[in-house]
């Protein structure tokens, strides 16, 4: 079981940053107070962290996931 978990969080992990990379945008969109838009480009770090976050949070995720799948095929036979 331990086995299945590592590999869940090590490829979540991967996979989780290629797409992080991939759909998060390194440009931001605020609206200002008389309804113009403001365009902002992200810092390096703040982008690497945000990409981190979310791959972090699925990795979690698919940890989880993995354990309840587990677990319950476990108690099914």
């Amino acid at each position: 079981m331990e086995k299945l978990l590592v590999k869940t969080g090590i490829y979540g992990f991967i996979c989780s940053l290629a797409i992080g990379i991939l759909f998060i945008e390194k440009t931001d969109t605020i609206q200002t107070s008389n309804g113009m838009y403001s365009y902002y480009e992200k810092d390096l770090t703040e982008y690497v962290i945000e990409i981190l976050r979310f791959s972090i949070k699925v990795t979690i995720a698919l940890i989880f996931l993995a354990l309840l799948y587990k677990l319950y095929r476990t108690y099914k036979s």
